[in-house]
Order: structure tokens, then C-alpha cells, then sequence
């Protein structure tokens, strides 16, 4: 059901220019499109200060495509494209800690989006919204986005979409300790993406695949080990073990993501040797992300581990989390020739340089 996510390309500029004086046709579209995928490609491999600034800066040829004559039948895939950029922007503004931006950002796709009647579309913003709000611990809040967007997968009738958010939900009440109502939403997350299995995925919808809900299985049981009884880590451990092994280099973040809970996990179940090296990977790998959210991912690592510095290794852990700083770039060079090959911690080569406006990155 999945597709793989694209490559990065080395260029993730547009194949066409968006300054449009006449109609819109359906190559402007495809052009938006296939733009936003090569960010979000980059979104996933390196974080979101690797496209930030190359999103933002065309959001308003975007939107100004949105004012000129077209087809019935490009209009409504124009206002998908168009709202799905700035969910894109959204995203990447949310990983590089521009929290207002992120949600001014998230605010505008939903309004492109409700005005072409893309209700699938509409949910999974509620859920990236709802994950803003989880990220710096207003639940309630996240809680009201998921249910919004709960109501938007609905009434497009999308069980991938209410998959999304039904297992977002369940992190949500494992932050509370609710256990009960945790198993209830990733049941339900389970038996909506089997439904979903013959659906059309959306491009914004693609990455949660069948490894992605298990890590946000993992992840949320994580949760609970923290928040209502310990012993729901091994059971943790386990399912992230799997998701770990799952994540390919082009979804680099979610890996590093992942092997934090997996090496919280360990610490909790008392592994601490092997919670060690697990939590080292992980802050290697999250060392290459040009990703904020980072440090607050890292955080419950750095506080297991605190727990236990009696251990010289999980002290010299926590001494490395509190140094701990994500990936920075320099600009975009002018010149092809300037370009440095950038490999990430796997040493895969990819993409060399993003089109950067003046903005720094977060």
C-alpha cells in the first residue's frame, strides 16, 4: 500500500516556473507536486533545516497560482498541491522550532485545503497540529486537533487518515497514563489501515507505513512505561526492535526517533549497558539531523539516564545529551561547483545543497 519515499535529488527546485501570467494548466500542479516530494524527501532523511527555507520562500508563488483562471478540473488538485506545500512548511518550520510559523504555516493549508473540499488532506494537518501541541506538552490540546482531525478523516471517508489518528491519539493518552484507552486507539489504528490496504495513499499520508505504526506503537507503550507501570517496557522494546530495523536510510529521523524510546526503554528494564549503546547511536544519528526537535526527543534519555549515573556509562551518556546540538547548515552555495557532497551517518551519499532564502535555519 506504501510506496517508497522518494530519493533526494541533488536540486529540489521546481521543473517549471511558478510565475504564471496566464491560465493554470496541470503541469503547474504537477510542478508543486513534485516539488513538495523532493522536500519532504529531504524532510525525512535529514531533517527539516534541510528544506525549511526552500519551502517557505516559494509559498507565495504557490498561493498566487490560486488567484489565476484554470480548469474546473485543475482548480481542486491545484488547492491540494498548493495547501499541501504549506503543510510541508508547517512541518519543516515545526522540526526547526518555529513553533508560531509552524502553526500560521498549518493554519493556511487548512483553509486552501477546506476550500477545495479536501477533507483527507484537512486530518492529517489536525494531526501534524496535534503533534505540535504534543511536542511541548499541551495534551489537551493535541487531544482537540486529533479529534478534529478525526472528524475531517470521517468525512472524506479515509482509513488511512483516521489511522494517523487514531495511533497519534494513543501517544497522547500514554502521556496521561490512560493504558486502557491507549490499547483501544492503536486497535483501532490497526484495524483502520487494514481497511486502508486498497485505498489511494496521498503523498502527505505516505509515510505512515506498517514499520511507522509500529513505532508509534512502541513509542506510546514507551510512554506508558514512564507514566503508568514499567513493565510495559519490554513489550516496548520489543515492538521498537522491529520498527528500528524497519526504517531504510530515507527515513533517517524516524529512526533516530525511534532508538531513543528503544534505548528508554532498556534503561527502564534496568539494561543499562545495553540502554548505553543504544542511546549513543542514537544521539549519533541525531547529530545529522538538522532537527531541533531533537533535543526534546532526547530528553527523556537524558533523564533515565540521570536516574542511573551511577553507571559511568549512562552518566558520560547524559553528559553528552546536555552538550548535545542538532545538525546546522551552511547556506545554499551559488555556484554548482561550490556544491560539498553531503553523506549522512549510514554514508550514503545525498542531495548537495537546497535553493536557501536569507533566513537562517532553526
Amino acid at each position: 500500500m506504501q510506496p517508497e519515499s522518494p530519493t533526494p535529488t541533488e536540486d529540489p527546485g521546481p521543473d517549471r516556473p511558478w510565475n504564471v501570467r496566464g491560465r493554470v494548466v496541470m503541469a503547474d500542479v504537477d510542478s508543486v507536486v513534485v516539488f513538495t516530494a523532493r522536500l519532504r524527501a529531504l524532510d525525512y532523511r535529514y531533517g527539516g533545516g534541510r528544506c525549511r527555507d526552500a519551502a517557505v520562500s516559494l509559498l507565495p508563488s504557490a498561493l498566487a497560482l490560486l488567484g489565476r483562471p484554470c480548469a474546473d478540473d485543475v482548480s481542486g488538485q491545484l488547492r491540494a498541491a498548493v495547501a499541501d506545500l504549506h503543510n510541508l512548511a508547517g512541518w519543516s518550520c515545526f522540526d526547526t522550532g518555529l513553533t508560531d510559523a509552524a502553526a500560521g504555516h498549518f493554519r493556511t493549508a487548512l483553509t486552501v485545503a477546506a476550500r477545495g473540499d479536501h477533507t483527507s488532506l484537512a486530518s492529517n494537518v489536525y494531526y501534524r497540529l496535534g503533534r505540535l501541541s504534543l511536542h511541548h506538552n499541551d495534551v489537551g490540546r493535541a487531544m482537540t486537533e486529533f479529534q478534529l482531525g478525526e472528524r475531517a478523516a470521517a468525512a472524506g471517508g479515509s482509513a488511512l487518515a483516521g489511522a494517523v489518528i487514531s495511533a497519534n491519539r494513543a501517544w497522547a493518552q500514554a502521556r496521561m497514563g490512560r493504558s486502557d484507552d491507549v490499547a483501544m486507539s492503536l486497535a483501532r489504528a490497526r484495524e483502520e489501515f487494514m481497511r486502508a490496504s486498497d485505498e489511494p495513499v496521498p503523498a502527505w499520508a505516505a509515510f505512515f507505513t506498517a514499520t511507522d505504526f509500529t513505532a508509534i506503537t512502541g513509542i506510546a507503550y514507551t510512554e506508558l512505561a514512564r507514566t503508568a507501570d514499567p513493565r510495559y517496557a519490554e513489550f516496548a522494546a520489543a515492538v521498537l526492535s522491529t520498527a528500528v530495523d524497519g526504517y531504510g536510510p530515507g527515513m533517517a529521523r524516524s529512526r533516530a526517533f525511534s532508538l531513543i524510546s528503544f534505548a528508554v526503554c532498556h534503561l527502564l528494564d534496568d539494561q543499562v549497558d545495553a540502554a548505553v549503546e543504544l542511546g549513543n547511536e542514537a544521539v549519533d544519528r541525531c547529530e545529522v539531523l538538522t532537527s531541533t526537535r531533537a533535543v526534546e526527543r532526547l530528553r527523556p534519555l537524558r533523564d533515565e539516564a540521570a536516574r542511573r549515573r551511577s553507571h559511568p556509562g549512562a552518566l558520560a551518556l547524559v553528559k553528552r545529551i546536555r552538550a548535545f546540538r542538532p545538525a546546522v547548515l551552511v547556506p545554499h552555495p551559488r555556484r554548482r561547483d561550490d556544491l560539498v557532497e553531503h553523506r549522512d551517518i549510514d554514508g550514503h551519499s545525498g542531495e548537495r545543497g537546497v535553493n536557501r532564502s536569507a533566513e537562517g535555519i532553526g
